[in-house]
């Protein structure tokens, strides 16, 4: 899978899937993953979208195998424009952007920075700021990613997730992750502050999916959020799974699909 070169100290891994007919013009799709992920977390929404997206999963630095810069913020405004360099070392002028958490508020910070460049913005279980993250980085030192992963994967998965997932989530995909963009990126969004200029600044149609018992955030706080982006909407899907994109990865595909196909209508 390819490597791009962003900047001094900065490469990104991304993988590359288009199944539309070669004759066909297609639009491109950036799919931007959480915290201690990579772009394997969007596996399951291969099929689905890119049967008519071109779509772009790539590997935040320091995540899956992008390698660990130097030095860096993981803040949302430096991943934001690093991801925007990587499309534009891509060629890609327009595009449509789906987040999940973390990756959800970097895709919000993107969307206010790249402006009518977007198509549109889905959002999937996004705060700006969660409950309890300042802990985090302790917590993560003294277990390790590992360790912090299995003890708040099933919260993070919710019941309805099969014993198979949960496994493979903590020990296969987030614990392996490296510790320092780990701690750098959560450490970033609990001193955050709230983003209304940004939000307010996002003009591209913008969906918001959350789930009615998400135990990083209340509907009321999503609809919050939500009601501050000029064009949006919110849906709520049922369960306790704050992580909603892999947990309903074919229903919240098929809304996503909706979504971008309606322009926002």
């Amino acid at each position: 899978m390819p490597m791009i070169h962003i900047r001094d100290g900065v490469d990104i891994h991304y993988e590359d899937h288009c199944f539309v007919a070669p004759w066909r013009e297609c639009e491109t799709v950036l799919m931007i993953h959480g915290i201690a992920e990579s772009g394997v977390a969007w596996t399951e929404w291969v099929p689905p979208l890119s049967a008519h997206y071109r779509m772009l999963r790539p590997d935040l630095p320091g995540f899956g195998r992008s390698p660990v810069p130097e030095t860096y913020s993981w803040s949302a405004g430096e991943l934001a424009d690093d991801l925007i360099a990587l499309m534009d070392k891509l060629g890609v002028e327009r595009f449509h952007v789906v987040g999940a958490k973390y990756g959800g508020t970097v895709s919000m910070v993107l969307a206010s920075k790249a402006g009518k460049r977007l198509r549109s913005l889905s959002l999937l279980g996004a705060p700006h700021k969660g409950d309890g993250v300042g802990a985090f980085p302790k917590r993560v030192s003294e277990i390790g990613v590992a360790g912090w992963a299995g003890e708040t994967q099933r919260s993070r998965l919710g019941p309805e997730a099969s014993d198979a997932q949960v496994d493979w989530w903590t020990h296969q995909l987030m614990g392996k992750s490296d510790a320092r963009p780990t701690m750098g990126a959560s450490g970033w969004r609990a001193k955050m502050q709230e983003l209304d200029k940004e939000l307010r600044a996002i003009t591209a149609p913008t969906l918001v999916i959350t789930t009615e018992e998400s135990g990083l955030q209340s509907v009321e706080t999503a609809r919050g959020y939500q009601e501050k982006i000029p064009n949006s909407r919110l849906v709520v899907m049922p369960g306790k799974a704050y992580h909603v994109a892999v947990v309903r990865p074919q229903e919240c595909a098929g809304q996503v699909l909706e979504f971008m196909a309606s322009d926002g209508t």
